[in-house]
């Protein structure tokens, strides 16, 4: 009896954060509403009831469905913001709602909200590439958002059967993409980025990438050395990281232990990545960066 009592307390426990989460959402909305959103492809006729549909959605961000979060929040946002349907201000109050989601620990046990907001926060800084809306001061706070954010990721959960996706590290690489293909985010702000980025190449807690995540981290270094801003000094800097095999005596040594294997494995993913998408290309600035990729995939072994 006891330990039925005690499994029935760790359901009640691990349930309630996701009836909380899903709670928040159907404050707003019932599940015909929102289905009917999807199956109407999130066409919205009056403007005024658009722009409040998207606003309320980020109450459905940590919502435990993907189908809801994913497939309706995420697709639904991505619409109206690259079709250009919501307003301005509409705009700048999902900017002010996203970064203080992404500002603040624990939005949920389950993790769903922070990861999802820094997707949709992608949509909504390709906006301001585009159209550039925000402030000098509001680009700065969103690269100080974004950074700190990545710096500090620590769930490294993928995909899961029954939830979906969370993939933290891959959705804020594309705020970083987004950031540095605004031609307004100056040098410093683009070092701020490569410096936060490198913290996620290889992470601390000898978790293996398995769910592309280097893929798209490389994916934005490579927009990010692009950028005439940057310096090769910053270049240099990041490739000697990428080699230097710390805290490890050297790269032959990594294969005595679980953490070390995940830094030689992700650490070698990433590299491979950016190789991947600069081999070909003609770009002086890539066709510079080839010896140094060679090099360290030597060092690797």
């Amino acid at each position: 009896m006891m330990k039925l009592n005690r499994l029935s307390i760790f359901i009640v426990l691990l349930v309630m954060p996701l009836m909380a989460n899903a709670e928040q959402c159907m404050n707003h909305f019932t599940m015909h509403e929102l289905e009917i959103l999807k199956e109407e492809k999130f066409e919205i006729d009056s403007v005024k009831n658009r722009n409040n549909t998207a606003l309320k959605l980020f109450s459905c961000l940590g919502y435990p469905d993907p189908k809801i979060r994913d497939g309706i929040v995420y697709e639904a946002m991505s619409y109206w913001l690259r079709n250009d349907l919501l307003k301005p201000n509409t705009i700048k109050l999902m900017f002010d709602s996203l970064t203080k989601t992404l500002s603040k620990a624990n939005q949920d046990s389950n993790n769903f909200t922070q990861p999802f907001a820094a997707l949709v926060f992608s949509e909504v800084i390709r906006v301001d590439r585009l159209m550039p809306y925000l402030s000098d001061k509001e680009r700065q706070k969103a690269v100080d958002v974004s950074t700190e954010y990545m710096r500090n990721i620590q769930d490294y959960r993928g995909f899961d059967d029954t939830f979906g996706w969370r993939h933290a590290v891959a959705h804020t690489a594309d705020v970083f993409l987004q950031l540095s293909l605004n031609k307004q985010i100056s040098r410093s702000q683009l070092a701020q980025l490569l410096s936060a980025l490198k913290t996620q190449v290889s992470p601390q807690n000898s978790h293996f990438y398995t769910y592309g995540e280097p893929k798209r981290l490389a994916t934005a270094f490579v927009y990010i050395i692009l950028r005439a801003e940057q310096t090769e000094q910053g270049i240099l800097s990041f490739f000697d990281y990428l080699g230097n095999p710390a805290p490890f005596d050297n790269w032959r040594s990594v294969y005595q232990s679980q953490k070390g294997l995940a830094k030689l494995h992700n650490t070698r993913n990433f590299v491979y990545s950016v190789l991947a998408i600069t081999g070909q290309s003609q770009n002086p600035k890539l066709k510079a960066i080839q010896p140094m990729l060679i090099r360290i995939i030597k060092q690797l072994g």
